[in-house]
């Protein structure tokens, strides 16, 4: 498992400028603006964890909206742009499962095309490990890929994991996680699994 963790993040860190101008990186609005709406409207203030933060595009516009803002991601290269993109905001070199976070520290969570790819099998301690550090009815929104097993991407090397509707509905609740809210985006090549979540602990 280490393996498929590393060469995705080596990956990200090889080729961050380059995956940030591909995913229009210089663009002020999240491709998830919809979805950020949304989020807003459940948890319209507080202090919100991003897990994958990336170039750092969704850090902007949930700063913008008043968040007060921790921004993680696994990548140095991609956390690179992100600082420069926004060079007041606090980010952290870290992994969904290496989160060390005070308990209840945060009121709520953003992770936008991360635990896509996370491994099948360390999706709950990923899951577990975020919901220890959120208050209990915090309020998060996670996206994953529509599909059926995992693999490796032969171009990238890149770890993917794909999901049912209600297989990953299983997953977020049997982790105490209760879907509020839950639909289906249409991506560039295939369809993305939304789902805004309280956690109940």
């Amino acid at each position: 498992m280490k393996d498929k963790k590393t060469q995705t993040i080596g990956y990200y860190d090889t080729h961050a400028i380059e995956w940030s101008n591909i995913h229009h990186g210089d663009e002020q609005e999240s491709y998830w603006k919809v979805e950020m709406d949304m989020f807003h409207k459940f948890l319209p203030c507080g202090k919100v964890l991003e897990v994958g933060s990336g170039s750092g595009k969704d850090a902007s516009a949930l700063l913008r909206l008043g968040y007060d803002y921790v921004g993680t991601d696994a990548s140095k290269g991609l956390l690179e742009i992100a600082q420069k993109r926004n060079p007041n905001t606090i980010f952290r070199c870290v992994a969904v499962q290496d989160l060390d976070f005070e308990e209840n520290e945060f009121d709520g969570f953003w992770t936008a095309a991360t635990l896509l790819h996370m491994p099948k099998n360390e999706i709950d301690d990923a899951l577990k490990n975020i919901v220890r550090v959120v208050k209990p009815n915090g309020v998060g929104f996670i996206s994953v890929k529509a599909g059926a097993g995992e693999r490796k991407d032969v171009e990238t090397g890149r770890w993917f994991s794909y999901y049912s509707s209600d297989g990953f509905k299983e997953i977020l609740e049997r982790n105490k996680l209760r879907v509020i809210e839950s639909r289906t985006k249409k991506g560039e090549k295939d369809f993305w699994l939304v789902f805004f979540v309280k956690v109940e602990k």
